[in-house]
């Protein structure tokens, strides 16, 4: 879930040096930063434990997808509900987030990241024994209880990862951002393909057992190669309501939140769909990380033309309209002559991380453009940390919406009528860009 936008923070942080110099030029300018500043050993030893632990994070959030709604349904709970085991995540990290950054100014983001990677560790192989309860209510309690642990360990470590690595990395902040997007991505390929593998080996516990392992052992790695600091004093920032007051800024907020609302949507929903085909949890697994692999394949394209040729309004707009297509065909919608077929899911999946790529990307650098050039905020840290923000929670809010909704609405319709809905809200999505950008914005 954070991995794709933690990416567009690369294009944010060399304006600091910068000054008047294009916001989108940090890709241009991270090899230059390293020959620069040499990485010390001591930044080496950080970088491995935040690399690593943003990796475990992703792989363990992931791999679910494949396998545990089929155990929901064999247990007598609903499409609905398990649909709200998976956004409890995104809603605690939501909601936690803010929490723990206003707590670094008296305690160490080290304690934080370090006991979060612990605390989600231990949660995540704690979710293996869930198979061996018989009650379905016990089961729905106990599986929202430790998505609510894992998601509060998971905002303590994300938080205090991207606190740590700008105080240790002054000199690397927009190539690092890139790096530490890297493995998350890599880790939401890992988890449901890795996970589906060793669920056919070992059964129900074993992907949980082994990668909740991974994550416990990144605490100890965290609390080995971390180097030790103190609290972080806050800066004052602007306001965020006041920040929020603005159509254009409403308008990527719902662009970005669109993008995670579709991830989620499919996390809760699609092993459902693929169940008709017959596949083994492993095929169902690769099929899962088909989205986010095209996304990070096609962003850097998008980065490059949104920052030399396109406009990001436009660049946003045909995103969406890409996203419409690819929704389309991923049921396919009801109203089409089509019957379902799994290449046609497949080329759908393709499409959707396509346009997802193009969406984020542009939404990104549209609100910062205009927070900058037309709201007239200032060229400063504490700007680009309240569009960081907003649009982290953006993210969080829909991937707590996909698939707390989605859930809902393949109890009550099923899943190829519950695709017209999300389709529905990309074209509202669309409608609004396009009327802004015509409107002279």
């Amino acid at each position: 879930m954070l991995g794709f936008i933690d990416s567009a923070d690369s294009h944010l942080m060399s304006t600091r040096s910068c000054g008047a110099c294009s916001l989108h030029s940090s890709h241009r300018h991270a090899l230059e930063e390293i020959r620069k500043v040499p990485i010390s050993k001591r930044q080496i030893l950080c970088l491995i434990a935040l690399a690593y632990g943003n990796f475990c994070v992703a792989a363990c959030v992931s791999l679910q997808a494949p396998f545990f709604p089929a155990e929901c349904d064999n247990k007598g709970v609903s499409s609905q509900v398990y649909g709200l085991i998976f956004g409890i995540y995104e809603l605690v990290i939501l909601t936690a987030s803010p929490i723990f950054g206003k707590m670094f100014a008296y305690v160490s983001p080290n304690f934080f990241l370090e006991s979060g990677l612990f605390l989600a560790g231990i949660t995540t192989v704690l979710f293996g024994i869930l198979d061996r309860i018989a009650d379905s209510l016990q089961f729905t309690v106990l599986a929202f209880s430790l998505r609510i642990f894992e998601g509060a360990g998971a905002a303590a470590f994300l938080t205090s990862c991207y606190t740590i690595m700008p105080l240790e990395f002054p000199d690397h902040i927009s190539f690092l951002f890139a790096l530490l997007e890297t493995f998350f991505g890599l880790g939401l390929i890992v988890g449901p393909t890795v996970g589906g593998a060793l669920f056919e080996v070992g059964g129900y516990i074993t992907p949980f057992a082994v990668l909740g392992t991974c994550m416990i052992l990144g605490s100890l790695v965290s609390i080995i190669l971390l180097p030790k600091s103190g609290g972080v004093t806050q800066s004052k920032s602007p306001s965020v309501f006041a920040f929020l007051c603005d159509i254009g800024t409403l308008l990527d907020v719902l662009t970005i939140a669109g993008c995670l609302n579709l991830i989620g949507f499919n996390a809760a929903t699609l092993e459902h769909h693929l169940r008709q085909f017959n596949l083994s949890p492993t095929k169902i697994g690769s099929i899962f990380i088909i989205t986010g692999s095209v996304y990070a394949l096609t962003n850097p394209l998008w980065g490059k033309l949104g920052e030399y040729k396109f406009d990001a309004r436009w660049m946003s707009i045909l995103g969406t309209a890409i996203n419409i297509v690819g929704l389309l065909f991923m049921g396919p919608a009801d109203f089409l002559p089509i019957e379902p077929q799994l290449w046609l899911v497949i080329v759908s999946l393709i499409i959707v991380g396509i346009g997802m790529a193009a969406k984020q990307v542009s939404a990104y650098i549209a609100c910062l453009n205009d927070t900058i050039n037309r709201r007239g905020y200032p060229n400063e840290t504490s700007t680009y940390a309240l569009v960081s923000a907003t649009n982290f929670s953006s993210c969080s809010a829909g991937a707590f919406l996909g698939p707390s909704v989605g859930g809902y609405l393949l109890g009550t319709i099923g899943y190829r009528a519950s695709t017209q809905v999300i389709l529905g809200f990309e074209i509202l999505t669309l409608i609004l860009l396009v009327l802004y950008k015509l409107c002279g914005s």
